[in-house]
């Protein structure tokens, strides 16, 4: 599980967000799994829907801490 990756909201737009998940899904882990869950916050969580992360299990939901619950299947 990946729980969680910032960039400053004066620097969104620029790719940080980009290069810092590329990077992330660059490892071995990342790598050998054949699922990956992210907690996402409602800010985020678009970006990772670009990122071509899911809603996990279908479900758009927030959880009780304000989270969405993303996954990257993989095959």
């Amino acid at each position: 599980m990946l729980k969680a990756v910032f960039v400053l909201p004066e620097l969104h737009g620029q790719g940080i967000g980009k290069e810092i998940l590329g990077k992330l899904e660059e490892d071995k882990m990342f790598l050998s799994a054949k699922r990956v869950e992210v907690l996402a916050s409602i800010t985020a969580c678009k970006f990772y829907l670009k990122m071509g992360y899911t809603y996990k299990g279908g479900i758009k939901e927030l959880d009780g801490d304000g989270l969405y619950h993303l996954e990257k299947l993989k095959i």
